[in-house]
């Protein structure tokens, strides 16, 4: 069946529907886009007023400042809640009332007239008539407080001065009057020159009054301090007499305490000046070939090395002290000086180290100071030796003595002290005297000497004081057989 043509009317009745229905539905959405355009206008010429008027109380910088944010949150907490505005407002005016006393009246004028007009003062005629009437007062125009205290403090001080110079004057206008009353007659003819003389003396009191009240504060805040320093330094005086007495106490009971101690100590020790040495022991047999035979053996504390000299028998030892200052050394050498190669029961075998003209024989004394089967002697070793005899004293040579004296059983002290019971002195030391034109070294070298001389002879002394036997150099060697062995 052949197809059906389309029917132009129902073609023309379909545009046309679908041409209504679209111009409807165009005219309604112009319709509403009017309107809400309408309304979006309104909303932003609403918005728009809101900032303008908002705008002369806050920029939009200062919307984010954190002040600005800190009064809007403080006047939300307050009961019932204001805006920030309405908060500064609020602190304005008590600020202002502070100020002027003037909480009231327009904002603006209130901070620029009432409270600013209080701060003039500060900037113009209130410093200005200071500076005129030569009042030593500065005021700053940003602290109130301040200013009002320093105002305070200068008013007393004033009204002080004031009050006495008023009595002053007082007094002196009762002695003129006084005295204006039986000179009447007299001055009467003098009236214009004393007139003149007066005005001349009130010009005068008035530099001597500034003059005489600047004296009289310095010299009110120096008594002040002289006061304060007076009675903290009679404080301290009394405190420290006290303390003073304290110690003088404790001083003289310690004094009295040592010599108690000392005299003691004389009764056990050895009067240096009448002391005889003891013999460690004798010579049991010469065996010859620079051998001898000694009567200490095993048991006895007699160790490889000890060294002894060996001393007449029928002469016997010699002064523990100097006998003859001139030659101190005198009558020191033995017959010999021996050392001990080999320790055995009841005896010990030495050798010869020395021999001197007369032969060893048997019972000849032996000696060395150091060793004692029964105690451990002390010893204070002090100063510089010269053990080789080169003529050059040096400290080493101290620590060589010291070493004798603990290998051979005797204990070394560092200082003289009452327990001390033998000092062995170096060499003294000796001070030069310094060039005409002495250098720096010079004088620094001078001053070394000098200060060690005195600590030498303050050790000395002690030694005398304390009763204390001083051997020298030589003769510790001689005493305890080493003479010869050291200068090897």
């Amino acid at each position: 069946m052949p197809p059906i043509a389309p029917n132009p009317q129902q073609s023309r009745a379909g545009l046309i529907t679908a041409l209504v229905v679209f111009v409807i539905l165009f005219v309604t959405s112009a319709i509403f886009a009017i309107y809400f355009n309408t309304q979006w206008q309104a909303s932003i010429r609403d918005k728009q007023i809101s900032l303008d008027r908002l705008r002369p109380f806050a920029s939009d910088t200062a919307a984010t400042n954190a002040q600005v944010i800190a009064v809007k949150d403080e006047g939300a907490k307050q009961r019932p809640p204001v805006s920030g505005i309405e908060y500064a407002i609020s602190q304005r005016d008590t600020i202002a009332k502070l100020f002027s006393g003037n909480p009231n009246g327009d904002l603006v004028e209130g901070i620029t007239n009432d409270t600013m007009r209080a701060l003039d003062p500060l900037k113009g005629d209130l410093p200005t008539k200071l500076k005129a009437a030569n009042i030593p007062v500065s005021l700053k125009t940003d602290d109130m407080l301040g200013n009002q205290r320093v105002l305070v403090d200068q008013l007393i001080a004033y009204n002080t001065d004031a009050a006495n110079a008023r009595a002053a004057q007082k007094a002196a206008e009762d002695k003129v009057n006084t005295a204006n009353a039986a000179r009447d007659t007299a001055l009467a003819a003098k009236d214009k020159e004393i007139a003149a003389a007066s005005q001349k003396a009130t010009d005068a009191d008035a530099a001597t009054t500034k003059a005489r009240d600047t004296i009289k504060a310095m010299i009110a805040d120096i008594q002040k301090a002289s006061d304060e320093a007076v009675a903290k330094a009679n404080s301290s005086t009394t405190v420290a007499q006290t303390e003073i007495t304290k110690l003088q106490a404790s001083l003289k009971k310690s004094i009295d305490e040592a010599e108690r101690l000392q005299k003691q100590l004389a009764r056990y020790r050895l009067n240096p000046t009448r002391a005889l040495l003891q013999p460690a022991g004798t010579v049991t047999r010469a065996a010859g070939n620079n051998i001898v035979f000694i009567n200490l053996g095993r048991g006895d504390q007699v160790s490889a090395g000890l060294t002894f000299e060996v001393y007449d028998k029928l002469k016997g030892l010699p002064s523990l002290t100097v006998a003859n200052p001139e030659n101190p050394d005198a009558l020191l050498p033995g017959k010999a000086s021996i050392e001990v190669i080999r320790i055995l029961e009841g005896t010990s075998e030495c050798r010869i180290i020395k021999q001197g003209v007369l032969p060893i024989v048997e019972g000849d004394l032996i000696l060395n100071l150091v060793y004692n089967t029964h105690t451990k002697f002390a010893f204070a070793v002090y100063g510089e030796f010269d053990l080789a005899n080169s003529g050059q004293a040096t400290p080493g040579d101290a620590d060589v003595i010291r070493r004798l004296v603990s290998q051979w059983g005797g204990r070394t002290m560092d200082q003289v002290a009452v327990d001390t019971d033998f000092l062995v002195l170096g060499k003294e030391p000796v001070v030069l005297p310094l060039p005409e034109s002495p250098t720096a070294l010079d004088q620094e070298r001078h001053d070394k000497a000098v200060k060690a001389l005195d600590a030498y002879q303050e050790v000395r002394s002690q030694a005398i004081k304390y009763s204390i036997p001083i051997l020298n150099q030589n003769r510790f060697l001689y005493f305890v057989g080493y003479y010869d062995q050291a200068k090897r």
